[in-house]
């Protein structure tokens, strides 16, 4: 079988093979491997990686009690048989920080104690400072608790943040700041975490130059390829810049041949149906092919396929705009599955629409907007403007996607509608 032999119909040549967002996302998914090697890593090098296994405790944390307050530890015993406010008791000592009070203390004797020093042998409650006075008696110091507090307050307990065993967190884990201080809570020094996940970026098009060279008659500077090496920055991905690619099946063989070395492939332009756009010609020869329309605007074509060296092939579209949404809608969620990434989701609002919304029904789209918080605490969102694809400063001046359905034809001012932050689709 060919490889021509072996992809769906051409869907640019019918509408039949047009899919959804969520059909797209599903195939896109079965078809992508997800990574298994890991390498070990030092706490100060695995900042935003992926676990490769789940991290358990070894010891129970705190490993020793100790104060949540500074005050007076002592034992509770001696506040059994109702004793009245205030109650008396002979300081003996003091437990710093790092620094414990070394001796026992006996019934109606306590410790001075700060917040975070270990709780002295025959203690299991502390009173507040401010809930006591300090009294001089000869070379004594007697401390007078005004208010008596509950049994076992203000005691962190051994293992009352995590026990030994306690799992803290699974494999596919984002290592965040708090998860990487819990770590090193721990006493860990390394950790194992999955290879970064390898990327080749590159922009297809004769009309194409780079920022900074003379562009000729018709030419424009390449902002795809600045603006998709921005959004795959990730401590959890390595981008290989293949640069500017020219429209010919030879310069395209080629760099598909660079890129056959990356776990993933990334380009923009050239998936079209112009006689140009010769990424599907040489991705059939090179490669599986799906291509697709999508039920969504910006970003209707779309091509995805796999090398014969095994690299998944992502073909986005040549403006700016529907390169962004697309690579935001397929491009993360694969590159999350592949690094087998849990737990990150895509958080919609619900907003308050400032403004008319025109829309046609047949496609979803995702229309650039600003979102803002009310006075009042409600969710507002209003228009960048202009909506073309072309138009990369309205994505600019944008922190949000509106989401509006396929069967949507528009939304009136002061409507609800689905809002999905930017921010959602960090890697």
């Amino acid at each position: 079988m060919t490889h021509q032999d072996n992809h769906p119909p051409d869907c640019y040549s019918n509408s039949e093979g047009s899919l959804t967002v969520e059909q797209a996302l599903q195939r896109v998914k079965g078809l992508l491997p997800v990574i298994e090697a890991s390498e070990i890593l030092s706490l100060d090098d695995c900042s935003g990686r992926i676990t490769a296994n789940a991290i358990t405790c070894e010891q129970a944390l705190p490993s020793f009690a100790n104060s949540s307050m500074d005050g007076y530890a002592f034992n509770s015993i001696v506040m059994d048989g109702n004793r009245t406010e205030p109650l008396t008791l002979l300081e003996v000592g003091v437990s710093l920080a790092g620094h414990p009070y070394k001796g026992s203390v006996a019934t109606n004797q306590c410790v001075r104690i700060t917040t975070g020093a270990k709780i002295p042998v025959g203690c299991d409650v502390v009173v507040i400072k401010e809930n006591t006075s300090v009294v001089k008696s000869g070379s004594e110091t007697l401390i007078e608790i005004k208010h008596l507090p509950k049994p076992g307050e203000n005691v962190r307990a051994v293992g009352s943040n995590l026990a030994t065993g306690d799992q803290l967190c699974e494999r596919g884990s984002k290592i965040h700041p708090a998860l990487l201080g819990l770590i090193a809570s721990t006493g860990m020094t390394s950790i194992s975490c999955i290879r970064p996940l390898k990327v080749a970026v590159f922009s297809t098009g004769d009309e194409l130059v780079v920022p900074g060279e003379a562009a000729g008659d018709g030419q424009i500077y390449d902002a795809n390829g600045y603006l998709l090496k921005s959004l795959l920055q990730s401590p959890c991905i390595e981008v290989t810049d293949l640069g500017i690619v020219a429209d010919s099946t030879h310069a395209v063989r080629e760099v598909m041949q660079k890129a056959s070395q990356a776990d993933i492939a990334l380009s923009s332009g050239g998936v079209s149906v112009g006689e140009a756009d010769v990424v599907k010609q040489v991705l059939e020869e090179s490669g599986t092919l799906q291509m697709w329309k999508i039920l969504m605007k910006p970003g209707r074509p779309l091509t995805f396929g796999t090398l014969d060296s095994g690299t998944r092939y992502f073909g986005l579209p040549g403006n700016p705009v529907s390169a962004m949404v697309t690579f935001a809608v397929f491009v993360v969620p694969a590159i999350r599955h592949m690094l087998g990434i849990k737990g990150q989701v895509t958080n919609t609002i619900r907003a308050t629409c400032c403004d008319d919304l025109a829309k046609q029904p047949g496609r979803m789209e995702l229309q650039r907007g600003i979102l803002t918080l009310s006075d009042y605490g409600d969710w507002q969102v209003a228009t960048t403007g202009l909506q073309d694809s072309h138009i990369l400063a309205s994505m600019a001046k944008a922190n949000c996607f509106i989401r509006l359905a396929i069967e949507s034809n528009g939304v009136t001012a002061g409507e609800t509608v689905d809002v999905i932050p930017l921010d959602n689709f960090a890697i």
